[in-house]
């Protein structure tokens, strides 16, 4: 098996796409894992359509229907990335195949490349099918928040949400299955201080302190710039991608540190005879 960093920085083209038809074949022939493209983002959107119509009816405050429901549908496309990384990692863990794929000459970067590829033609199903449901039902068209705006924001979120993914993964690795849970709840866990639905300002300043630290509180932040002025956040903007691309480089570290010490302790043989 490769060990050194730099054989684990290599990839081939053959394994990546051989490893993203082992995906696709995941999902097509599994029906979860074609549910859950729509099931729970479709829940979140309704819950949020209900909620910013009541609000819209009742408040005079202007802007909320698109805060909410453009909160809704972005947050799904973090929440889809993340869980993506972890549920496509778990598959070989539940399948016994963990050690079979290591001892094959598969790289971490040819395996997160692959499930990057399969995570995002997912996240943009689950995204378009939202926004189209958002706009039948509440008459929100999200695109209206701008191009560049919209397109550099959403870029973001994926990019975090893969971040979240792999550090799941190597936790993943390094503990076995018996954290597996983090792959759907650590998303639930930032959520709150994400600021997806509420500016930052509105938060208790201890609270303040830790959200200025999450790529997702920026990307919010400038989203609603966007959604109230028209132009695109530059600050926000920065600060999101610039936290986002350290993080990806850390996790991607970690990630590769984990796996060494995994296969150093045996843990990948340990994990087929769980």
């Amino acid at each position: 098996m490769r060990s050194s960093l730099f054989q684990e920085l290599t990839c081939s083209s053959s394994a990546i796409w051989g490893l993203v038809y082992k995906f696709v074949c995941i999902c097509y022939r599994s029906l979860d894992r074609i549910f859950d493209i729509i099931y729970w983002p479709v829940i979140s959107l309704m819950l949020w359509g209900f909620t910013s119509t009541f609000v819209s009816a009742t408040s005079s405050v202007a802007g909320v229907m698109e805060f909410f429901l453009g909160g809704a549908v972005l947050w799904s496309l973090f929440w889809r990335a993340q869980t993506d990384v972890g549920t496509f990692i778990l598959e070989d863990f539940w399948s016994r195949n963990v050690y079979n794929m290591f001892a094959s000459p598969i790289t971490s970067l040819e395996l997160f490349l692959a499930i990057a590829i399969i995570g995002f033609l997912r996240c943009v199903l689950s995204f378009a099918f939202l926004s189209l449901l958002a706009w039948l039902l509440y008459a929100f068209n999200i695109f209206h928040i701008g191009g560049l705006a919209l397109g550099a924001f959403t870029t973001v979120l994926l990019l975090f949400g893969w971040v979240i993914g792999i550090v799941i993964a190597a936790l993943i690795f390094r503990y076995g299955l018996r954290i597996q849970v983090l792959a759907w709840s650590v998303g639930f866990l930032i959520q709150p201080f994400s600021c997806v639905f509420y500016p930052l300002e509105s938060m208790p300043r201890w609270v303040q302190v830790i959200a200025v630290t999450l790529p997702t509180t920026h990307v919010f932040e400038g989203l609603r710039h966007a959604i109230a002025t028209g132009e695109l956040a530059v600050a926000p903007l920065l600060t999101a991608l610039g936290l986002t691309i350290l993080l990806l480089i850390a996790s991607l570290l970690y990630f590769h540190y984990a796996l060494l010490q995994a296969k150093r302790l045996g843990l990948l043989t340990r994990f087929e005879m769980a």
